[in-house]
């Protein structure tokens, strides 16, 4: 299980790489099948912050 600081640098480096891809020009197929990897490791990385307890936004 990672450190809460760990979980938070692998999501926000991951939301990096989201906006990259968005702004990207390049074939859709790739673009798209980055794209789902990246929310993939995104979703884990959620994952990882609510089973260490973490609050987050926009989460009530």
């Amino acid at each position: 299980m990672p450190t809460i600081e760990e979980a938070e640098e692998y999501k926000r480096q991951i939301e990096q790489m989201l906006k990259a891809l968005a702004e990207w020009d390049t074939k859709k197929p790739v673009k798209d099948k980055l794209i789902n990897e990246y929310i993939d490791k995104w979703k884990a990385a959620h994952e990882a912050l609510l089973g260490l307890g973490i609050q987050l936004e926009n989460e009530d």
